[in-house]
């Protein structure tokens, strides 16, 4: 059974509003995740006085939503200050009208589509209250396969009951196309990563992305495609940064850091931490924290590294033509701690990415290969089960925190970070940005 399921739990005879949405008003029950199943549409309907699991909706409206936004609702992941542009491609109640559709955000890390709402604390003008808060992960194959299966009921009750009406059908036929054709697919996932809408983009635009991603590598493509909002959506910025890397005089050497195959289950996160722990046993490294030597005796580098304070959307490292392992990479980090995160996120990136892949990209998207980095590179610099006992054995106030810290020589975020992750702390704990 797929982790998401739109269900129409039955039509429903409407009074008012156009013909197709007429023709398709429905109970609509949207839930996800394992037994016992979240319910994105549970709702209290003040008028009925009632609870009930399903909203009576038409699903023209929410078809027609859903083919017209597939591209960015199934590759572009949520900006740390979304705009009202991303939310009405993005958020579900944009869809509008006179209904009261959830407020649900869905987005995308590439491999996941993250499903996330908060429950209502007061009644809608439809009088209606969503109750159930979420915030879930379901594969990408199982987004793709509930959206198709409802595209698929709404088209055919729609020929069924106003065989004129053809704006669904012309639109999903176009949206097959550019799914079928790879060129075509690799276009419209970059826009939509790049926060576009497919088609917006000019010729000129596709060209200079087509030339970039051939230079560095498909999977470095999509990542680049994911900030480029942060270089103003300008593909010569990133052109920069790339030629800075080629240029940089500071090279690391990953020969060592074999590509290992990335684990078949689990999220993102789980991947990373299960490939740090296998380099760790690997490199012969006991539990506790990894040493500046022994981290520069695994990169071939010592620490700490020059570089400046800033923090651009895109950094790391490039390979192609450097001999024996050899990366030339830019350091855009002054203190240590973060210099030696910023490492362990290159080498994680050479751990899963094949040789023909030359850029190994460290950015601020967050798509799941910068979410296997960051766990990576947590469970790397500071093994859990080392911080687990650390903070049992003294706690886990500000200053025992900050201990923790200096102990395994990482930032305080990275140790606040990954108690929250594993509801040790809370998330109010966390350093605000």
């Amino acid at each position: 059974m797929p982790s998401l399921q739109l269900e129409n739990l039955g039509w429903i005879e409407a009074g008012f509003g156009p013909d197709e949405e007429r023709a398709t008003t429905a109970s609509l029950r949207i839930v996800a995740g394992d037994l016992p199943s979240l319910e994105f549409t549970k709702v209290e309907d003040r008028i009925a006085q009632s609870l009930r699991s399903h909203i009576n909706v038409p699903l023209a409206p929410l078809a027609l939503w859903l083919v017209m936004n597939w591209w960015r609702l199934r590759f572009e992941g949520k900006p740390d200050v979304p705009t009202i542009r991303w939310f009405q491609a993005h958020r579900l109640s944009s869809i509008g009208g006179d209904h009261a559709w959830p407020p649900l955000d869905i987005y995308s890390d590439k491999d996941f589509i993250r499903l996330e709402m908060d429950a209502e604390a007061a009644f809608d003008a439809a009088a209606v209250r969503y109750l159930q808060p979420v915030s879930l992960d379901v594969p990408a194959d199982d987004f793709e396969t509930a959206v198709d299966a409802l595209l698929d009921h709404v088209d055919a009750r729609l020929a069924a009951t106003l065989p004129a009406y053809t704006q669904l059908r012309e639109l999903r036929a176009e949206l097959a196309e550019e799914r079928l054709r790879d060129s075509n697919a690799r276009v419209c996932r970059w826009q939509a990563m790049a926060g576009l809408d497919p088609g917006n983009a000019s010729e000129r635009w596709i060209t200079e992305a087509t030339a970039l991603a051939e230079e560095v590598g498909a999977v470095a493509g999509d990542e680049i495609m994911s900030v480029l909002s942060g270089f103003d959506g300008r593909i010569a910025s990133v052109r920069r940064v790339v030629d800075e890397m080629k240029c940089s005089p500071t090279a690391i050497d990953l020969s060592r850091v074999v590509p290992h195959a990335i684990p078949r289950r689990g999220l993102p996160w789980q991947q990373g931490v299960e490939l740090a722990g296998r380099l760790r046993r690997a490199q012969g490294l006991e539990r506790g924290p990894l040493t500046n030597e022994k981290l520069s005796d695994l990169v071939g580098v010592r620490l700490p590294l020059p570089g400046d304070a800033s923090r651009p959307p895109l950094g790391g490292g490039i390979r192609n033509g450097q001999p024996g392992g050899r990366v030339r990479i830019i350091t855009k980090r002054t203190r240590v701690e973060n210099q030696r995160f910023y490492l362990a996120r290159i080498i994680a990136a050479a751990r899963v990415l094949p040789a023909e892949q030359h850029l190994l990209p460290v950015t601020t998207a967050h798509t799941s290969l910068q979410k296997l980095q960051r766990a990576f590179a947590q469970e790397l610099l500071c093994p859990w089960e080392d911080l687990d006992a650390s903070t049992d054995e003294h706690g886990l106030d500000d200053e025992s925190l900050m201990d923790a810290a200096e102990h395994f020589v990482v930032s305080e975020w990275v140790v606040r970070s990954a108690l929250a992750n594993r509801g040790k702390i809370p998330r109010d704990r966390l350093p605000q940005a």
